[in-house]
């Protein structure tokens, strides 16, 4: 059997979300039983002092990284951005406003039930799709294979990846499980 485009889109994408979701629901437990509040978490990023060996470019500020919330929120704008530009359907991103745990779940459960809706067989034109990418440097054209494979889900687990950080950082009990989902449990 081989792999198809939902599978290597939205089937991924909602395991990801799954996963985070389960992570926030530690995360709200952490901050209850220290008594922090959530905002702290909800604020909370991971940053680098000084700057980049070889790189006079970077500015401190410029080393900062979004916040936890920030991190969620473009977890779940990244899949449902990817997969509109796979289904060839122009959007701009939701705005990022969430300011509790509350509201991070709905956006997460939000963003599943859309990617669990998604007919597979619409993905899978989407992989010959030409894509166009416009960011503040130009833009990049790609296939949806490319985009799919060299972007979009590299930008997922970038988000991901640093969310889980934070929250370890931050001192909630977070294991490789929590990562990896049921695959996690050893």
């Amino acid at each position: 059997m081989s792999l198809n485009a939902y599978e290597l889109s939205a089937g991924l994408f909602v395991r990801g979300l799954t996963n985070l979701k389960a992570q926030l629901a530690k995360a709200e437990e952490h901050a209850a039983a220290s008594g922090s509040g959530e905002a702290v978490l909800l604020d909370a990023r991971i940053s680098a002092e000084g700057r980049m060996h070889g790189d006079a470019s970077n500015s401190p500020a410029d080393l900062h990284m979004y916040t936890l919330a920030a991190q969620v929120h473009w977890a779940a704008e990244g899949a449902r951005l990817a997969i509109a530009q796979l289904l060839g359907a122009q959007r701009g991103p939701a705005a990022n406003d969430a300011k509790s745990f509350a509201e991070l779940h709905q956006r997460l459960d939000a963003t599943i039930a859309y990617l669990r809706e998604l007919a597979p067989g619409d993905l899978e034109a989407g992989l010959e799709r030409e894509v166009v990418i416009e960011h503040r440097r130009g833009s990049m054209r790609s296939s949806g294979h490319q985009f799919l494979i060299a972007f979009a889900i590299p930008h997922f687990f970038y988000h991901v990846t640093t969310a889980y950080g934070i929250l370890r950082n931050q001192g909630v009990r977070l294991t490789m499980g929590d990562f990896l989902g049921n695959w996690g449990a050893s």
